[in-house]
């Protein structure tokens, strides 16, 4: 918002068409404008990631979708302008295109910074797991090591059976959490809980929940209160595991033959 506040400053000499400014004339629809702007991104940014978890979402997608943001607030501001200034203008397609266009340059620097510190965030952490992979897990532990695959069938992850604590579905993707070195730390991957649990048939991780895939071997309490039941893992920063009526006796055989 400062960013864009301070380029239509600097812009306006430059254009006849920009009221935006700090002025006691138009603070106010300059304000209101702005939470508009901001009110559409937010929603925009929750229909984005709820269409993420049912769909792949290509680069080119992204770039229409962005796009859709940069028309809905440029009709927005000649809506405002029409209004607030009573400026018979017709909003026609080449200005709403130029009026686009303003907004795109005005959001495409902040979009590109935050896109890049994401990325390189990601990166640095995808490194700082795999460097502490390598120190943790020894070549004696591959027979126990575990390969995760996406939707598509590529490898995302392999971890340490042992290190796995439990898997929790989210719609359309599977956040793995687990044990490296003491940390705790987690994998998101797009992949059906229904299709994962398959995959591990004969390992120690199994359902216990709809939405929960716990490993047994990391359980160290198995407790009920009143008709909620769940369970207790070895890491003390891992969240207790809720354990559904469907899978209560599954889970209660696995851990008596483990205790016997």
């Amino acid at each position: 918002m400062g960013f864009s506040l301070v380029f239509l400053l600097t812009y306006h000499p430059f254009s006849s068409t920009v009221w935006i400014g700090l002025g006691s004339d138009v603070v106010l629809p300059t304000l209101l404008f702005y939470l508009s702007g901001i009110g559409i991104l937010l929603v925009s940014k929750v229909g984005l990631m709820l269409y993420q978890l049912r769909h792949t979402v290509s680069i080119r997608k992204y770039l229409f979708w962005f796009l859709g943001e940069f028309i809905a607030i440029a009709v927005v501001y000649l809506l405002y302008t029409r209004q607030w200034f009573e400026a018979d203008i017709p909003i026609t397609p080449a200005l709403v295109a130029h009026t686009s266009l303003c907004v795109g340059m005005i959001l495409a620097i902040p979009y590109v910074i935050f896109t890049l510190i994401a990325a390189n965030r990601a990166k640095d952490e995808e490194i700082n797991a795999l460097k502490l992979q390598q120190e943790v897990e020894k070549p004696a532990n591959s027979a126990n090591i575990i390969h995760f695959y996406d939707y598509n069938g590529n490898l995302k992850l392999s971890v340490s059976a042992d290190s796995i604590l439990y898997i929790a579905s989210q719609d359309n993707y599977v956040e793995i959490r687990y044990n490296l070195g003491g940390q705790l730390l987690n994998y998101l991957m797009r992949c059906r809980t229904t299709r994962l649990e398959k995959q591990l048939e004969g390992t120690s991780l199994i359902r216990c929940h709809r939405s929960y895939i716990v490993n047994v071997d990391n359980v160290t309490q198995f407790k009920r209160e009143g008709a909620r039941a769940f369970l207790v893992l070895s890491h003390p920063d891992a969240k207790k595991i809720p354990v559904s009526q469907r899978y209560y006796k599954t889970i209660s055989e696995h851990l008596e033959r483990l205790s016997s």
